[in-house]
């Protein structure tokens, strides 16, 4: 196997994979969908480059190993961008829940405020009538 025929495979392969771990998370609601769709163009990008891109004559510049190696590389910087993408997911998706939380809260404070202060107000009525 040559060394652009690897590349390509490497690259469909990674494509598939990005895909699928993409529509997992979108299921599982590990990902909002806005970070889910940047990752899928991603993952089709991956593999419309595999299929379209030819790279004749890499085999000069780079060794099968060296590629090998670089493969690995992007294989670790993929998969870190992508657990950041999750994590910034979830962080989101729990800041809007607190947001929610925050604004049911402050509501219940306005209405116990209010209740307050109309039996106060009775009170006072009852102390000046008695």
């Amino acid at each position: 196997m040559t060394t652009g025929v690897l590349l390509r495979v490497f690259m469909i392969i990674i494509g598939m994979m990005l895909l699928g771990a993409t529509v997992s998370s979108l299921a599982k609601r590990k990902m909002t969908e806005n970070v889910c769709l940047a990752w899928g163009v991603v993952s089709v990008v991956f593999i419309l480059a595999g299929i379209l891109l030819h790279p004749y004559g890499i085999s000069q510049y780079i060794s099968v190993t060296g590629l090998v190696l670089i493969m690995i590389i992007g294989v670790v910087v993929l998969q870190g961008a992508f657990v950041i993408s999750a994590k910034i997911s979830e962080l989101a998706r729990k800041n809007h829940e607190l947001a929610l939380q925050v604004s049911m809260l402050n509501y219940e404070n306005r209405d116990i405020l209010a209740r307050v202060e109309k039996l106060e107000a009775e009170k006072r009525e009852e102390k000046q009538i008695g």
